[in-house]
């Protein structure tokens, strides 16, 4: 009896020790297509996966970003820029972003959430801006496409989906329920 309980907490010993040398890591794990957010002002988006190579484009805290792999502490993702109206493939070092949305100062709620749990409900525009009037048609989303829900503004969100991204009228989704 006293063996077994000297064993295990040899054990216990072992693998607390085997944690604090990194031999085993827990980590959130990334999921391609994902969306994370920059959780700071001013981060480089770099060309490569370290500080050494050129600057992209810089985020700011809120702004969304797309998984697509991870390279040695670094995330290769897909960014909209909105002022050049292109999406920018780029790396962000891990501790700049995450899945959880930043706390915003603003008391307004937003009709719908942030998440990806919404569909189509018509044959609807993707545009480039929150407007009938200014912006561009980007794309058509068929009825029942399934959609992620980044930001509103007014009765419009910015969406992304498989392929793309753009703003749709909020009065054409639907939230999907598992």
């Amino acid at each position: 009896m006293k063996l077994a309980t000297t064993l295990k907490r040899a054990l216990v010993l072992a693998l607390a020790l085997a944690l604090m040398a990194g031999i085993f890591t827990v980590s959130m794990a990334a999921t391609k297509g994902g969306n994370y957010y920059c959780i700071a002002n001013r981060v480089n988006l770099r060309s490569g996966p370290s500080s050494a190579y050129s600057i992209e484009a810089k985020l700011m805290k809120g702004d969304v970003v797309t998984y697509v792999s991870k390279d040695n502490g670094w995330y290769m993702v897909k960014y909209y820029d909105k002022h050049s109206d292109t999406v920018i493939t780029g790396y962000v070092y891990r501790k700049y972003l995450s899945s959880v949305a930043p706390s915003s100062s603003s008391s307004k709620k937003a009709s719908l959430s942030v998440s990806n749990s919404y569909k189509t409900t018509v044959n609807l525009r993707v545009r480039s801006e929150p407007s009938l009037s200014t912006g561009y048609v980007r794309t058509k989303l068929k009825k029942g496409t399934k959609v992620s829900v980044v930001k509103q503004k007014k009765s419009w969100v910015y969406v992304t989906y498989k392929g793309g991204s753009g703003w749709v009228s909020a009065k054409f989704l639907t939230k999907v329920y598992k």
